[in-house]
């Protein structure tokens, strides 16, 4: 009577197990077996190659620890070993009375799980690559915006110091025009007294000359400051726009490595995933 019911049952394991291997649509193989050998399975295309049926149970397998047990067994093989990866889950079945007449035995391909843990890796290593380079990017833009304050504030001193030049050279012209009136009213002292103003006309000459050469030079100093002028003007138009670019700049790479970095998060999840199929 007990071995009708344990065959009874084996029978309703026979029926059932191609309807659980349906319910797996991934790559699986699903096997019934009794207390010794695989009765029969239940495979899809890749697992058909290891054709386990009417094969004795191999004893320190983790299927025969099930049957011996009555505990889940589960066990993890590498490619090596079948050609591919894949997760191996035992489960004994038992009688009314408790006792053990077979078991279920579930292979799960991991070749999915295994193309999805390496690109998680790689994308983990691209992903650290990007953010070293986005990190030094943002340095190189904060370093920009660093040295345009810099420029920023040496073309303010520039302005300041072309500005203290004109003033001198303000200065000089005056003592050109004052030197040269000076001279020419000592030509025409000398001229008054005659002969014995000739030594001081010639005194008075070269002071004019001298007047005159000085104002020509400030003139042409003049020139070249005012086109140094115009350059800075130009230059104090252009700083504060780059200036806000280059912080704008760094502020967004900045942006772009902390949301870079956050997409850690999603790699181990996707990692943490793959570990569960």
């Amino acid at each position: 009577m007990e071995a009708e019911k344990n065959s009874s049952l084996i029978e309703v394991m026979l029926k059932m197990a191609p309807y659980f291997q349906q319910l797996l649509t991934m790559e699986c193989s699903l096997a019934v077996t009794d207390k010794e050998m695989f009765i029969d399975e239940y495979s899809s295309t890749e697992f058909q190659k290891l054709k386990n049926k009417g094969k004795p149970i191999p004893p320190g397998s983790r299927l025969n620890e099930a049957l011996h047990t009555g505990k889940v067994q589960h066990a993890i093989y590498s490619k090596e070993l079948y050609g591919f990866p894949l997760k191996s889950t035992c489960v004994p079945v038992k009688d009314d009375m408790g006792n053990i007449v077979g078991a279920f035995a579930l292979g799960l391909s991991l070749k999915n799980q295994t193309a999805l843990t390496e690109a998680a890796h790689s994308f983990a290593a691209t992903n650290e690559e990007v953010i070293a380079s986005t990190e030094q990017l943002s340095a190189s833009a904060q370093e920009l915006a660093n040295g345009m304050e810099v420029l920023n504030t040496l073309k303010a001193e520039m302005e300041e110091q072309v500005n203290k030049t004109e003033v001198m050279l303000s200065f000089i012209k005056k003592v050109a025009a004052n030197s040269n009136l000076l001279g020419l009213n000592a030509s025409i002292e000398a001229a008054r007294v005659g002969e014995a103003g000739r030594g001081f006309e010639v005194v008075a000459t070269e002071i004019r000359k001298m007047a005159e050469n000085s104002t020509k030079t400030v003139e042409e100093i003049k020139e070249i400051i005012d086109k140094i002028k115009q350059k800075v003007d130009k230059i104090s138009e252009e700083i504060p726009r780059i200036l806000e670019i280059s912080q704008h700049q760094a502020a967004a790479t900045q942006e772009i490595s902390l949301s870079i970095q956050g997409l850690s998060e999603y790699v181990e999840i996707i990692e943490s995933i793959a570990q569960k199929i």
